[in-house]
């Protein structure tokens, strides 16, 4: 049985732990993962360490930000097992390459403001993809979004792209207008019968209506995940402040638990549902 290192606070402490875990006598779980099954774990860590960050509890961004190394750790054991590189490679790597994008800081190169330094990024980023393309990956990698970036936050991605070649809107009003003749065009689909055909055509129409949405966020300077994100978490609130103010209006409801008051919730009428919820709204409101 593997011992746990003395010293926990340092990072070869935890790669010796991730090692173990891999090991024969480690955890069954780890031994069986693969960078592919590994994959949502590394997602879903970083929306949470996000999420901690938002919160401004930094016990929690703490702990968050472990989760995230972990995952990067563990991946570059499964790395260092099939022999493609290891943790060690990863570090200058990315060493290098922070090195190599701020001559302004590590080399004599004078820089204006920020502008000047996003320019300079840039045209490093652009001769390091020309020293590794070939002949016909240059178009392809025009819309290299990296997978597994959420849909929404890859669509602003997109927007920024095309907006450097000159292939966008001028003025947010203008998105508004595609905004409001996508969701024309998802109305008239959504009047069409019923049919395998028309829920592709639906689908095809709630994309570009989503599609549109995050250029209308790029425009307006609004990062359309972290918006969402926090419309999410105020939905949530104000959801729960119905079920509080359910339950408080009805003196006998005060004992139910969960999923009794949910079931009461769902017996209420439109207008009852309404009520709860523009009272949530009035609690909660932000501004």
């Amino acid at each position: 049985m593997p011992n746990p290192p003395k010293d926990l606070n340092t990072i070869s402490s935890l790669l010796q732990v991730v090692q173990d875990l891999r090991g024969p006598e480690g955890c069954p779980w780890d031994k069986e993962q693969t960078h592919l099954t590994l994959a949502p774990y590394a997602i879903e860590e970083t929306f949470e360490m996000v999420e901690a960050l938002e919160s401004e509890i930094d016990t929690d961004f703490c702990e968050e930000l472990g989760d995230v190394l972990f995952q990067v750790v563990l991946h570059s054991q499964l790395a260092k097992e099939r022999g493609a590189f290891t943790f060690t490679e990863v570090v200058q790597s990315i060493t290098e390459k922070i090195v190599r994008r701020h001559p302004h800081v590590f080399a004599n190169v004078s820089v204006s403001g920020i502008e000047e330094v996003f320019k300079n990024w840039d045209e490093i980023k652009a001769d390091e993809k020309r020293s590794k393309a070939t002949p016909d990956s240059d178009l392809k990698k025009i819309f290299k979004i990296v997978k597994g970036l959420p849909a929404l936050q890859a669509a602003n991605k997109i927007g920024e792209k095309t907006e450097k070649h000159r292939f966008d809107w001028s003025h947010p009003q203008e998105v508004l207008a595609q905004l409001k003749a996508e969701i024309v065009e998802l109305e008239e689909a959504l009047a069409e019968s019923v049919s395998p055909e028309s829920f592709a055509h639906v689908e095809h129409e709630v994309g570009d209506v989503l599609f549109s949405v995050a250029q209308l966020a790029r425009h307006l300077k609004i990062e359309p995940e972290t918006a969402l994100r926090k419309t999410n978490i105020r939905f949530e609130d104000r959801f729960i402040k119905m079920l509080v103010l359910l339950r408080e209006s009805n003196p006998g409801f005060s004992s139910l638990n969960q999923d009794e008051i949910l079931a009461q919730f769902a017996t209420l009428s439109g207008p009852e549902k309404e009520g709860l919820w523009q009272r949530s709204k009035q609690m909660t409101r932000t501004f």
